[in-house]
């Protein structure tokens, strides 16, 4: 039994009208898709933590896609726009979340006043949030991944966020009591799946070997019509096409979408041994061991960075070993655009070959292109670095057949990201259990660490800083040293 704890929303519905209306004038007007105002509404919907509605805020304050955009239909500035403008909008919306936290307030207001067995299926990065604000005993909060493998009879199941049809078909199928604490955008998608389901099951009773076998013919009664964010609707329908792969119970949506923007949001952390950078969704350990995002950094923590460099080639050939057919696929594709970067290289030299690729789109700084095909990184840094290498090297091809060719590699460049995210995840959570009880897990073993080569390794890659400031790096990341943002990529 699927039952809705609503959540007071007028004002968030008025936003993400006005929303949907100026995306869909931009699109109308100039052909302009803006996937990244779909993934971070997405994330500010699911949101719970004023934290992370602040991350949100600052990676919004970098984001350019509009502006590039506009200026590639025709040379326009976003004061073209006037009262059409949605970043306006989008960012209205995040102010009004993170200084009201509706979704947050009837949340622990029911999790606090439940009388009944409670499990609460969270997000990861809200775990320890949860955990630290609910007293009740009956209720039990754990992430999605362990949901499946728990004895959940007679408890009530909450989930506070809907993200599509993966979603839909798990707890539809459930025999639990359901909550699902969501806004009216989001209720109104859980009953868009629930429509198609019904659909589904009325094609299958109006057949005509179900009334030739009962001779009742069936007369469709009901005709829903569904208000859907378009804005939602868009990016959850991306969601669902996204390739599940190894390891997705440890990744989150709201990672997976912040991953599949651009724009990185880099913190400048002044510390008592120097200065780092640091990507704001990177994780770090408190000095206490447990793992923190580098957005939640506050001036005086003690924290241990995790050591990208020193431990990438590691998750590599752990990802290698376990599936090694996808893998060979990936490492073949490397192979395959350096071997394209180094040709050009050869033909043109760095300079003439950074002008030449940055008229087909390239948009790092020559420091970085004259990296590529060189080193540990395994893809340039931007799809669209891809793009231009190979509409320089393939000139005599349209921009239809280059996608062709291009289209695996941009999907083993995705791969290799997002399986290397996950896995080092995964270290990261042996890293913590090394830390706080001395343990070596799956993944350390595998590499041959024992507790003092592991001990021995913390104390040279990871000592303990303590945090002097924080700011975030308003200049352009490109400034970086190239060595810095190759540690960032990893």
């Amino acid at each position: 039994m699927i039952k809705f704890r609503n959540i007071p929303t007028d004002e968030i519905e008025n936003f993400i009208n006005k929303l949907d209306k100026k995306i869909a004038y931009i699109n109308s007007k100039f052909d302009i898709e803006l996937k990244s105002y779909g993934n971070i509404l997405r994330i500010a919907l699911n949101s719970i933590q004023t934290e992370t509605i602040q991350n949100l805020i600052d990676r919004f304050n970098i984001n350019k896609e509009l502006e590039k955009e506009l200026d590639n239909a025709g040379g326009y500035t976003i004061d073209y726009l006037n009262e059409n403008n949605p970043k306006t909008e989008l960012f209205n919306l995040l102010h009004f979340i993170k200084e009201n936290q509706p979704k947050q307030q009837v949340l622990l207001d029911f999790l606090d006043k439940t009388d009944k067995r409670t499990i609460t299926v969270t997000d990861n990065n809200d775990l320890d949030f949860l955990n630290q604000r609910i007293n009740n005993r009956k209720v039990e909060i754990i992430p999605f991944s362990i949901l499946k493998r728990m004895d959940t009879k007679n408890k009530l199941l909450v989930f506070y966020s809907f993200n599509g049809q993966k979603d839909f078909d798990y707890i539809y199928n459930l025999d639990n009591e359901i909550r699902l604490i969501v806004y009216k955008q989001e209720k109104n998608l859980y009953h868009k799946y629930l429509n198609q389901r019904k659909k589904q099951i009325e094609t299958e009773i109006k057949s005509d070997d179900r009334l030739e076998i009962c001779g009742i013919e069936y007369k469709e009664v009901r005709d829903n019509i569904t208000d859907i964010s378009s804005t939602i609707n868009g990016i959850v329908s991306r969601l669902d096409e996204m390739n599940s792969r190894a390891y997705t119970g440890y990744k989150d949506e709201s990672d997976l979408l912040l991953d599949d923007i651009e724009e990185k949001l880099i913190y400048k952390v002044a510390t008592d041994k120097g200065i780092l950078f640091l990507d704001s969704n990177d994780i770090v350990f408190t000095g206490k061991g447990n793992l923190k995002k580098a957005y939640k950094i506050k001036v005086g923590d003690k924290i241990r960075i995790y050591p990208k460099e020193e431990l990438s080639e590691n998750l590599y050939q752990v990802a290698v070993e376990t599936e090694p057919d996808i893998f060979g696929i990936v490492e073949e594709h490397a192979k395959f655009w350096k071997q394209i970067i180094s040709d050009l290289r050869d033909k043109y030299g760095d300079e003439e070959l950074y002008l030449r690729l940055k008229e087909k789109g390239l948009r790092v700084l020559i420091t970085t292109s004259a990296t590529y095909g060189k080193g540990f990184r395994k893809f340039p840094m931007f799809k669209n670095d891809l793009r231009a290498i190979f509409r320089l090297y393939y000139q005599d091809k349209t921009d239809s057949e280059i996608d062709i060719i291009l289209n695996p590699i941009l999907k083993s460049k995705t791969t290799y990201n997002s399986t290397m995210i996950v896995l080092g995840r995964g270290l990261k959570q042996e890293l913590r259990l090394f830390l706080k009880e001395r343990k070596i897990g799956e993944i350390l073993q595998k590499r041959n660490f024992n507790e003092n080569t592991l001990q021995a390794f913390v104390n040279e890659f990871m000592p303990i800083y303590t945090v002097v400031n924080k700011e975030v790096y308003s200049d352009d990341i490109e400034a970086l040293e190239t060595i810095i943002l190759e540690q960032i990529e990893l």
